[in-house]
């Protein structure tokens, strides 16, 4: 498949898809409705006005017959071209954008594909003007980059710029890059130092890393705004608006979405693997994607000695009342909540109905740790789960189920944990005392005070405890 892409002044990206059809007869030709990364339909194809179809530079027919699907005659097997045009509006980082100064893509927005061909190899040619900068994972140079396959093209967001900032460092064989584009000091010293520090303490916490480059992408954009989204080897975040000090928001994004190179773009769900880009794919484990990865993002923050230890335990008090003070007497259960973020999206539910599988499934990563260093004494910690979990599965390339990930913990627990799993995942119980008692243990004291607000604050005396935790 050959993609050419030329931005217009208007906001549209004009598209061609070429491609030699194997045989003639009907060919149904799909646009993702979802992107990995957010469980929840956004029908993409919503920006397209029409396609347009030719063989042989002849007109051939190309009919849609449902929201992201289109029927595509093939008379003889010749080269097809398919052209459209795709509003590139969306600025987040799952987004695409075309400004005068800036070309912002996320190709699974907008790339159409034959049924079936997600795994056939992909040439995208993108016009820019020839004195732009860019910065991709994508391998390529002059404006033309070659994929293995469709899949890895639309894993790998694309920004272009009369300047885009680029810094780039080894972590043993590994090369990192933080590239992106926004006034110079949001990309400080301080803050590539601190992707160094990350970087290389994930990958010692882990003992390996499973991309041979990876790119921090960042995009200060003109709003108040906060996101990223995960690739295999990169992340692409948006933060702004540019006047103010993005430092704290940008060292716990990075870190979140560095730690996803495992939790989830490695170490996968069965439901999630492959992806399915063209249908909702139900699964009840979304909170051990994003639970541990929103615990574990902020502790390798303390952990790493990128902020303070008090620092840390402020942070830790900001998950855990993000679940108590809003979500801690909603009705759903971490398994619900899973399936319903395909219903009910990102954004606010009905009240009391929803729990976040950020930050519960963060509430129940932090207990299974707790746990794991309380019976162990600290010799064993959640990194003996997403270690296993990596080599059990991330690196044998094959997705696990809830009971799976269950079975895994009570390995490493060396104990069942049938109670913990109802209680904490599996109903809406209240968990105000469990947690309190599990974070007495590491010299932290959960309470909720007279105005009804929870505090976190170290135990007198208790530092060796709070300085084993973060270890």
């Amino acid at each position: 498949m050959i993609y050419t892409i030329r931005p217009s002044e208007d906001g549209f990206l004009n598209i061609d898809l070429e491609f030699l059809p194997s045989r003639t007869g009907t060919w149904e030709i799909l646009l993702p409705i979802w992107r990995p990364g957010r469980y929840q339909s956004q029908h993409f194809a919503k920006n397209i006005p029409s396609l347009h179809a030719y063989s042989s530079e002849k007109a051939c027919s190309i009919q849609k017959v449902a929201s992201s699907v289109w029927h595509l005659e093939v008379r003889d097997v010749s080269p097809v071209r398919i052209s459209y045009r795709y509003w590139a509006q969306q600025a987040d980082a799952g987004g695409s954008v075309v400004e005068a100064d800036m070309l912002y893509i996320n190709f699974i927005n907008c790339l159409i594909f034959p049924k079936a061909w997600e795994n056939k190899a992909c040439t995208v040619r993108i016009d820019h003007p020839a004195d732009w900068q860019t910065a991709t994972s994508l391998r390529g140079k002059q404006g033309i980059y070659q994929a293995k396959n469709y899949r890895q093209v639309v894993d790998s967001p694309f920004l272009a710029a009369p300047k885009v900032f680029s810094h780039a460092w080894k972590q043993g064989k590994i090369h990192f890059f933080l590239e992106g584009i926004g006034p110079a000091m949001h990309f400080s010293k301080r803050l590539w130092q601190a992707y160094q520090q990350l970087a290389a303490f994930q990958i010692q916490w882990m003992g390996d890393f499973p991309a041979k480059n990876y790119h921090f992408l960042l995009w200060i954009c003109p709003k108040p705004f906060y996101h990223g989204v995960e690739h295999t080897q990169s992340t692409m975040m948006v933060m702004g608006p540019p006047e103010r000090d993005c430092y704290e928001d940008l060292i716990g994004l990075g870190s979140h979405e560095l730690f996803h190179v495992w939790n989830v773009a490695t170490i996968r769900p069965k439901a999630l693997l492959p992806y399915s880009y063209t249908k909702e794919v139900y699964f009840d484990t979304a909170w051990v994607i994003e639970g541990i990865t929103t615990y574990l993002g902020d502790w390798f923050l303390g952990a790493s000695g990128v902020i303070s230890r008090e620092e840390y335990v402020a942070c830790l008090l900001g998950n855990l009342k993000l679940h108590f003070e809003r979500d801690g007497r909603s009705e759903q259960s971490l398994l619900e909540s899973s399936v319903d973020i395909w219903l009910d999206g990102y954004g606010s539910a009905l009240p009391g109905k929803r729990v976040s599988i950020y930050y519960k499934g963060a509430l129940v990563a932090l207990a299974i740790d707790l746990m794991l260093r309380k019976k162990f004494s600290h010799a064993k910690s959640m990194r003996d789960v997403m270690r296993l979990m990596q080599a059990r599965f991330g690196n044998l390339k094959q997705g696990y189920t809830r009971q799976d990930f269950y079975v895994l913990v009570e390995e490493i627990y060396e104990e069942s944990l049938a109670d913990f799993w109802q209680k904490w995942v599996e109903s809406a119980q209240a968990l105000e005392a469990d947690i309190a008692e599990l974070l007495g243990h590491v010299g932290l004291h959960f309470y909720q005070g007279e105005e009804g607000q929870f505090h976190l604050d170290l135990i007198p005396d208790s530092e060796e405890l709070a300085h084993a935790f973060l270890r």
